[in-house]
């Protein structure tokens, strides 16, 4: 039981826990392959990026420290999270650097071909429907835009207790396809810290 509360709580934070404890959670275990996605984005001064299902939120400062004249979009489908990241980030909000939103992967808030970088960690593993869920993300992106998914490989999840529930876990092979059945070409997997337990598994690709 312990287990599964667990899980949902990393699938979708909420109550007392999601509020006062998961965003430091997945801050901390979240810590290294955030920052290489941020990395691998590569963000300009002017890009438009969206990161989709920001848990603890420390992407987006970071993110936004990188934006000039561009800005920066976070979505969740967490109330707390999303409600901790206003409180914490008002001044980038209120500056326009910054937007936070509740939202669903499957049904972004957003017009077509609206940003240049994308980013999402280890989100995929609670999306009901991943082929809908990567044909929207390229929905948004630019032509040419860069898309960075980040996630741990099935070979070290498949080991832990709560990933028994609510949780689908990829092998990097199983996330390369997702990606070309949702219209993405030139795919580029790079899986780094393999003989780690918290490895991280990054699919690049352009739209």
């Amino acid at each position: 039981m312990i287990s599964k509360f667990i899980a949902s709580q990393f699938k979708q934070p909420s109550g007392i826990m999601g509020r006062f404890l998961m965003g430091f959670v997945l801050n901390k275990g979240n810590a290294k392959i955030n920052q290489l996605t941020v990395e691998l984005l590569d963000i300009q001064a002017s890009d438009r990026v969206l990161d989709i299902g920001f848990g603890g939120g420390v992407t987006l400062g970071i993110m936004a420290e990188r934006i000039d004249n561009g800005k920066v979009y976070g979505v969740d489908f967490s109330e707390p999270m999303v409600q901790q990241a206003k409180q914490k980030y008002s001044a980038l909000i209120q500056s326009g650097k910054l937007s936070v939103l509740y939202a669903d992967v499957q049904k972004l808030p957003f017009e077509s071909e609206m940003f240049d970088k994308i980013s999402t960690v280890n989100t995929i593993y609670f999306w009901s429907e991943p082929l809908i869920a990567f044909r929207e993300i390229r929905r948004v992106m630019k032509p040419g835009a860069k898309l960075i998914v980040a996630i741990r490989s099935a070979n070290k999840m498949k080991d832990l207790p709560y990933t028994a529930y609510n949780f689908t876990v990829y092998s990097p092979t199983e996330l390369h396809k997702l990606l070309e059945d949702a219209g993405f070409t030139g795919v580029s997997i790079d899986h780094r810290d393999q003989q780690e337990k918290l490895d991280s598994v990054i699919a690049s690709d352009r739209r």
